[in-house]
């Protein structure tokens, strides 16, 4: 009979008498009756012939009975032997099929993978990379929550996350996939309909300024000389919400200026929706990193997509 050489552990030969040393000795069994003979089954299971005759002994005197009739010239099952081989035949090779699929599953590209990850980096940057890697990658089933609370990390039971800014906790291994420039924009609307004329960062404060939480002052460096730096942390602010998204709109609606994520805003940029009114200055660079905990053990498939989206994500690479 042909087969595969079972995965399921045959314990040592000074394995004590037990009911795990027995069941050990019965897959022994198994596998010495589908290979109808010691000496292939030790050779299969990389155990010398001698100790696989001296664990089916053993398994005989437990059990009171005969198994297999064996010679140097014959091998037969016993009636008993016969018997003992039915019954446990299934549930040593479902076992071993088991075993192997969790180990597929844990090693493999196939099963799912539970991310964390923005709102707004998903929908501009992540969504369209995660589409590729599912249609190049079959077997593997993503689960995607959308959360900006770290809080949740722990208690989802997801493999990574995704998180703008480095994190504070020690026990988290960090990924940097790179970095999101921000510019300050505007609406042509709401630079035609203001007196003001905006030439340097230190005339932001006579404008309608628009703040995204938990941003509470805009660094802004000159695009030729990073050495030139101007904070803006004005007392009070026309507007101040805790979504990327809405404080887009507040500015495409023409009510101030906003400090935000180039890549968030590519279109309305190329349309002329929107206008960047420091040409010269950026603000500071924000970096994106997967996450997990360092006690956690990433599966094959998080590993190869957490290297996919390192490769593939539209975002500044230094």
């Amino acid at each position: 009979m042909s087969q595969t050489k079972s995965i399921v552990s045959f314990g040592s030969v000074n394995a004590k008498n037990g009911i795990k040393s027995m069941i050990d000795d019965i897959a022994l069994f198994v596998s010495v009756v589908k290979s109808e003979s010691l000496k292939s089954a030790g050779e299969l299971l990389n155990i010398p012939a001698s100790t696989v005759s001296r664990r089916i002994k053993n398994l005989e005197r437990s059990l009171g009975c005969l198994l297999i009739n064996r010679s140097s010239h014959y091998f037969n099952l016993t009636n008993e032997g016969q018997k003992l081989f039915e019954s446990t035949r299934y549930h040593v090779e479902s076992f071993d099929s088991i075993v192997n699929d969790f180990k597929n599953d844990v090693s493999g590209l196939r099963g799912r993978i539970k991310i964390l990850a923005p709102l707004n980096l998903t929908t501009s940057v992540l969504q369209p990379v995660l589409s590729k890697y599912l249609q190049i990658q079959p077997s593997v089933d993503l689960e995607l929550e959308l959360s900006n609370e770290l809080t949740q990390f722990s208690a989802t039971g997801a493999d990574f996350a995704i998180r703008v800014g480095p994190q504070r906790d020690s026990e988290l291994t960090q990924v940097k996939l790179g970095t999101v420039q921000t510019i300050a924009v505007a609406s042509p609307r709401y630079l035609e309909n203001h007196s003001s004329v905006l030439n340097h960062p230190g005339e932001l404060m006579q404008f309608d300024l628009i703040f995204s939480k938990p941003i509470s002052s805009w660094n802004l460096y000159h695009c030729d000389n990073s050495d030139e730096h101007i904070e803006i942390s004005p007392k009070s602010k026309r507007l101040v919400v805790n979504d990327l998204l809405i404080s887009k709109r507040f500015v495409l609606d023409g009510l101030g200026i906003a400090l935000l994520p180039e890549i968030e805003i590519t279109n309305e940029l190329a349309t002329g929706l929107l206008t960047n009114v420091l040409p010269q200055w950026r603000g500071e660079d924000r970096e994106v990193f997967v996450i997990w905990y360092r006690r956690q053990l990433l599966t094959r498939r998080a590993s190869d997509l957490i290297d996919y989206l390192k490769l593939n994500c539209r975002l500044k690479s230094s």
